[in-house]
């Protein structure tokens, strides 16, 4: 089936300002020189004293030329101690004010006559973290918003990815420009990043250090890398990631810096999902996302949930439609369609001419694995299902009529073929097989992209063998579903380019 993209949404927005603040919430032990190591593209600092300490301003000037925002944390909330009791916290955010360009007030707290009289309202940011509606989060808002501020801060608990539409919700109804609303973690960050499309001033991201520290936020290279501010574009429509592992995948950088290369609406974001069916019908039944004039066009579609889609979006591909399998699902008019990309990834690597005949092994019988053993298959391919658990395999093997092998019991030996479709080696782990007796002219293809070589790789390449790496089956199934999402071609070379399969062009 030729699943044809939907025109894109007719409405567009303007591009939004948004400034950048990292946070310092490690004592900075190699000297005010860390500073120096922020983007340029920082605006503020704000410092974590319940974290780190009493820093004072005068030297964190000397290595950040922005602003700094004072903040001490309460207890039990961010990692935060409280700083003791409350005449002592009071004082210390009292002296704040005289070096510190803006103090964070807890608004449960420190909304009391003594720290109102010692700052005044061009330095307050009073914020409010905790559960709410958005509902909640106005009548919140209404209260604290009696108490003049140069800008307030509402930060919702996030369990789910859900927990982020309460405070956009609320920024679209309260359609001012000094109030930062978003969902906490990585369930929330979808929230923080699309935030400032509806009027968030501010994006709150992690600061200099090592990472080690109790901040959630993410980093503001990363920032900036994926998601494109503070040239933050104008936005109409919202596509993204749906999987256990969103919050760490590429695809964010990969889709997002095609839409600004190519002047394109959309966002990509991140969505950690371990269950799509109430992803589904949350987010996208409920056309929660439409309400906020950000529609939903599009997803690619992670580990647990590619089997979920195809039961849950109205039309598949043939391919889905057999594998069970679909880690795409996109607005089709009306109504939403699934397909996989995941047998492209690899095939687009291959010379489908030499493929009749082939012995090939797939080690992995999820949906990744499935539907790539049914498109070799359909090539001429002699397949032959590997997994560790019999139940799954046999399974698999049922559905898609192919002969199946334990992994403890494979043997790579005469095989032309040879893909992993498991995670196995995204953590340095390696497969329990030898590839040692494989035909010179195999290949073996790896669906695994990790920060070093996966042992399966440096196996492969160790015995001379060609070899396609998790990288390289991302780009192009990365291209693919770019076109499929948008009716659009990503920039010739951008995403190799951006998994560095490709050297950056030099300037000048």
């Amino acid at each position: 089936m030729n699943l044809i993209q939907p025109r894109p949404c007719a409405r567009s927005r303007s591009a939004v300002a948004v400034e950048l603040v990292a946070t310092l919430d490690e004592p900075p032990t190699a000297g005010v020189g860390v500073c120096r190591q922020l983007p340029e593209q920082v605006s503020w600092l704000r410092v974590r004293a319940d974290l780190i300490g009493v820093i004072p301003s005068g030297w964190l000037r000397q290595g950040f030329g922005g602003r700094l925002l004072y903040t001490l944390g309460s207890r039990g909330r961010s990692g935060g101690d409280g700083a003791g009791g409350q005449d002592r916290r009071h004082r210390l955010i009292a002296a704040a004010a005289e070096g510190y360009d803006l103090v964070e007030l807890d608004a449960e707290r420190d909304i009391v006559g003594d720290v109102l009289e010692a700052i005044p309202p061009e330095k307050r940011l009073i914020g409010w973290r905790g559960a709410a509606s958005a509902t909640e989060l106005a009548s919140r808002f209404r209260r604290l918003s009696r108490i003049p501020a140069r800008a307030y801060l509402l930060v919702v608990d996030a369990r789910r990815v859900s927990d982020g539409l309460a405070p956009l919700s609320f920024l679209r109804s309260a359609g001012r420009r000094d109030v930062i609303a978003y969902a906490d973690g990585e369930a929330g960050l979808w929230s923080r990043i699309l935030a400032p499309h509806l009027g968030a001033p501010w994006i709150l991201g992690r600061g200099p250090g090592d990472g080690r520290g109790p901040s959630e936020d993410p980093s503001p290279e990363r920032l900036i890398r994926d998601f494109g501010p503070p040239s933050t574009s104008a936005v109409d429509r919202i596509f993204g990631i749906a999987g256990a592992a969103a919050a760490s995948s590429l695809s964010p950088s990969l889709h997002n810096s095609a839409y600004r290369a190519l002047g394109y609406p959309g966002l990509f974001l991140p969505f950690p999902v371990d269950s799509f069916a109430e992803f589904w019908r949350e987010l996208v039944e409920s056309r929660a996302l439409d309400t906020l004039g950000l529609p939903l066009q599009g997803l690619t579609v992670a580990s647990p949930n590619k089997e979920a889609a195809t039961s849950t979006v109205a039309i598949c591909s043939r391919a889905s439609r057999r594998t069970a399998s679909a880690n795409l699902v996109f607005r089709l008019g009306r109504r939403w369609a699934a397909a996989t990309t995941d047998p492209a990834g690899v095939l687009a690597h291959l010379d489908r001419r030499t493929i009749p005949g082939q012995r090939a092994a797939v080690i992995g019988c999820g949906g990744s694995g499935r539907a790539i053993a049914a498109a070799l298959d359909r090539a001429g391919a002699a397949v032959t299902l590997v997994n560790r658990c019999r139940e799954r395999g046999e399974l698999a093997s049922r559905a898609l009529g192919l002969p199946f092998a334990t992994l403890s019991g494979f043997n790579a030996e005469g095989y032309d073929l040879i893909v992993n479709a498991t995670p196995v080696g995204s953590r340095g782990e390696a497969l329990p097989i030898t590839i040692r007796g494989v035909a010179r002219h195999a290949v073996v293809v790896d669906l695994v992209y990790a920060d070093e070589t996966t042992p399966l790789v440096a196996s492969a390449r160790a015995h001379g063998l060609r070899v396609v790496d998790g990288r390289e089956v991302l780009r192009a199934q990365v291209e693919r579903q770019f076109t499929r999402m948008t009716g659009l071609a990503p920039p010739p070379g951008l995403v190799a380019e951006r998994l560095g399969l490709v050297p950056a062009p030099q300037a000048g």
